[in-house]
């Protein structure tokens, strides 16, 4: 068995365990893209943690304004049902 794949091995040609230039080329351009993309990752993580304070306050924002639309929408409620203190101004 150690005979018959010493022989085999022997009669493969070089050229099967040699690398092209174009597996090295390749794999330059896989690291140079791998590169550009951590650079851009990097970018996209400092433009949201700058945004996280202003994405905060819109919402914070967003949430009272939806409160006072639901005080406003229960009052011209109450007044269309009648309630005559609801339909006054604030």
């Amino acid at each position: 068995m150690r005979v018959l794949f010493a022989l085999m091995l022997a009669l493969t040609p070089a050229a099967v365990f040699a690398q092209s230039d174009d597996d090295n080329a390749h794999r330059s351009d896989r690291l140079q893209t791998q590169n550009l993309n951590r650079g851009v990752q990097r970018s996209v993580d400092q433009r949201n943690a700058a945004n996280a304070a202003r994405l905060a306050r819109y919402r914070d924002a967003a949430a009272g304004y939806e409160r006072r639309r639901a005080v406003w929408r229960r009052r011209v409620a109450a007044c269309e049902d009648g309630d005559a203190d609801a339909c006054t101004l604030y």
